[in-house]
């Protein structure tokens, strides 16, 4: 299990340095199918914060801190109500939900990407659409560790320069994750993975080397083949963990 929880690590990080985002769409549907889907979502966001810190140290330049600030506020707001909300979600519910927000939010940033030649549907300054998108990237955090795709989405209707979104998103992601983690961990009795001291060390270095590799896939890479591999790991992924959800569910 640890070998495969660490390819999905340098998979998925490797893509969040190249692309801005990808960690918790590519890696978290895997790591729910090998470590289940409560200490799975957990594990997800304690990694995934650790991803973004890192990958923020090399991108802080450019983050746009008063888009971070908006989308920040909302997605702490709700991450409580959230928790509440599925703390007495079964297994098998949890791993629906994942697997579903993963196959959605997926399918509605594609959507969104093909109105990049649309008129813009709110302007820059707008607090309301940022408000909106905040929430929905808090809730899916809770839920599944997966707050990108609304993002994602806000940053195509807006126009978002890739760069500064790709610089942007890291602190959100580490916020939503924090703010996911604690409402769990206070509310909905979640725990982390039963995992050796030693097993923690080699994740931490999975995360330094995805990182690394990122770095080397900067530039050699194009925006759009990342793109590909990024939308089709994370549709197969969630399909498989909706599709044991379900299997759960009816048997």
């Amino acid at each position: 299990m640890l070998a495969l929880l660490i390819v999905a690590i340098l998979v998925g990080g490797s893509l969040q340095r190249v692309a801005g985002m990808g960690f918790g769409l590519v890696a978290g549907p895997f790591i729910v199918l090998l470590v289940g889907p409560v200490e799975g979502v957990l594990f997800v966001n304690l990694v995934g914060a650790m991803m973004a810190a890192l990958v923020l140290g090399r991108t802080i330049r450019g983050v746009d801190w008063r888009r971070y600030r908006w989308l920040a506020a909302a997605s702490v707001t709700v991450s409580v109500p959230a928790a509440l909300l599925l703390r007495d979600a079964s297994a098998s519910a949890l791993e629906i939900s994942v697997g579903g927000i993963v196959v959605i939010c997926m399918t509605l940033a594609l959507v969104a990407s093909r109105l990049r030649g649309a008129e813009r549907p709110f302007a820059p300054e707008a607090r309301v659409p940022l408000l909106v998108t905040g929430a929905a990237a808090g809730f899916g955090s809770v839920a599944a560790g997966i707050g990108g795709p609304p993002i994602a989405v806000y940053s195509v209707l807006d126009r978002w320069d890739p760069r500064a979104f790709a610089a942007t998103a890291q602190p959100i992601f580490l916020t939503n994750a924090l703010a996911a983690m604690t409402a769990k961990l206070l509310v909905a009795d979640a725990t982390f993975p039963a995992l050796a001291v030693w097993e923690w060390v080699v994740v931490f270095v999975a995360l330094l080397a995805s990182v690394g590799l990122g770095e080397l896939l900067v530039g050699r890479i194009s925006a759009s083949a990342t793109r590909n591999v990024l939308v089709a790991l994370a549709y197969v992924g969630g399909f498989a963990t909706l599709g044991r959800g379900l299997m759960g569910l009816v048997g």
